[in-house]
């Protein structure tokens, strides 16, 4: 565990950041940019992780939290991880509308 996100990435394969501010929390903006400071993801941080790393972020994606570089470059992942989330959701659906009776199988002798 650190705080020094130089030593975090030291030699990653997955680089992931999350939103820092989420919906609800808008009030804690300046507060969360302040205390999240020289912890945006960067080529330059990236620099220190192995060299087949890749990037994930759960999206929305703030400027703040990963910079164009990373977010746009063939290291990120993150078009493949939301359309991963949505075939999850729907899965997640469809097993939730369907009729889940319990039944007991007859016995084959």
């Amino acid at each position: 565990m650190t705080h020094d996100p130089m030593d975090a990435l030291d030699l990653a394969d997955i680089i992931v950041t999350d939103t820092w501010i989420s919906m609800g929390q808008e009030e804690e903006k300046a507060e969360r940019l302040k205390a999240f400071a020289g912890y945006q993801i960067t080529k330059r941080m990236a620099s220190v992780a192995n060299k087949d790393w890749c990037f994930l972020h759960c999206l929305p994606r703030k400027q703040e939290e990963v910079d164009d570089e990373v977010f746009y470059s063939n290291r990120s992942l993150v078009w493949q991880e939301a359309e991963n989330r949505k075939w999850t959701v729907m899965a997640v659906m469809l097993s939730l509308l369907q009729d889940h009776k319990l039944t007991t199988p007859k016995p084959t002798f």
